[in-house]
C-alpha cells in the first residue's frame, strides 16, 4: 500500500502522516519540486519513516529543477511545470536528455534530503510516456533504484494500440533488473477487479495499491477517487483485512 503524493500539500502530508500511523499505507512517495517537501522531510524524520519515503517524480506540476526542460513549451510555461507532450513525445522517445537532468535533479534532492527506500513512482502516470522511460532506466541504474511501480492494469483496456505499446514499454523496462509488483493499481480499481475475481489481480505474486490520502479535519479521504473516505473504502473492499509489505520485501 503506497500514499502518493507526500509533499504535494500540508493535508496531504498530514494524511500521509495519519494513514501511515494508522496501517492504511506501508509506505509513501515525495514529490520533491512542491512547496511542501521540505514539511515532508521533517514529519518523516519525527516520526520514524525516512526508510519508508519512495521517490514521486513529478512533471505535472510544481517548479522545475533544472533548466533545459524550462526550454520546452510541451512540458512547462512560465517557468512552471504544464505537461502535455503531443502524440509523438509521448509514445516515441523525444527531448530525453532534457527530461533526464529533471529526472536526475528530482532524484538528487530526494537522496540529499537522506531518504533511503530506492523505490520510484511517477505523479500521474509520467513514467507510461517512452521519453520519460528512456530518461529514467539509466538514472535508476547509476543510483542503484531497487523497485518500480510497474504499468497500471488498467492501462490495458483492449484497445490494440494500447496492448502494442504497454508491451513495448514492458521490454523496455525489463531491460533493467529491477523489482515490481505484478500489479498496480488505485484502491477503486483494486475492488473492481476484486469483486470481479480478475485473473490479472488474483494471479500477482505482488500488489501495488496507491493511495492519495489527505487529512481535513478528521477525515482521511483519497484526492484521486473525489474525497471518498479511506477507511470506509478499505472496509468496502477487505483491504482492511489484508497484511501489508513494502517495496523491499517483493
Amino acid at each position: 500500500m503506497n500514499a502518493d503524493d507526500f509533499g504535494k500539500t500540508h493535508e496531504s502530508n498530514q494524511g500521509v502522516v495519519f494513514a501511515l500511523k494508522n496501517g492504511y499505507c506501508s509506505q509513501t512517495s515525495v514529490m520533491v519540486n512542491s512547496n511542501y517537501f521540505d514539511e515532508a522531510v521533517d514529519l518523516a524524520k519525527q516520526y520514524g519513516f525516512m526508510d519508508k519515503v519512495g521517490l514521486h517524480i513529478n512533471l505535472f506540476e510544481g517548479t522545475p529543477l533544472s533548466r533545459k526542460i524550462r526550454s520546452l513549451k510541451h512540458y512547462t510555461r512560465y517557468d512552471m511545470f504544464d505537461y502535455r507532450p503531443d502524440f509523438t513525445r509521448k509514445y516515441f522517445a523525444r527531448e530525453v536528455e532534457a527530461i533526464q537532468e529533471e529526472l536526475e535533479a528530482q532524484i538528487q534532492k530526494y537522496l540529499n534530503a537522506g531518504f533511503s527506500s530506492m523505490n520510484i513512482d511517477s505523479h500521474h502516470c509520467a513514467f507510461y510516456d517512452m521519453s520519460v522511460l528512456m530518461a529514467l532506466l539509466p538514472l535508476l541504474k547509476k543510483y542503484h533504484f531497487q523497485s518500480m511501480r510497474f504499468i497500471g492494469n488498467s492501462y490495458f483496456n483492449g484497445s490494440k494500440f494500447r496492448d502494442w505499446y504497454g508491451n513495448r514499454w514492458i521490454q523496455a523496462f525489463g531491460s533493467l533488473e529491477i523489482k515490481h509488483p505484478d500489479y498496480s493499481s488505485s484502491v477503486a480499481t483494486f475492488s473492481k477487479n476484486k469483486k470481479k475475481g480478475a485473473s490479472i489481480l488474483m494471479k500477482s505474486n505482488a500488489a501495488e495499491v496507491y493511495i492519495h490520502p489527505v487529512l481535513i479535519g478528521n477525515r482521511l479521504i483519497d484526492d484521486y477517487t473525489g474525497g471518498k473516505h479511506i477507511v470506509e473504502t478499505f472496509h468496502e473492499c477487505g483491504l482492511d483485512q489484508m497484511n501489508f509489505i513494502t517495496s523491499k520485501e517483493i
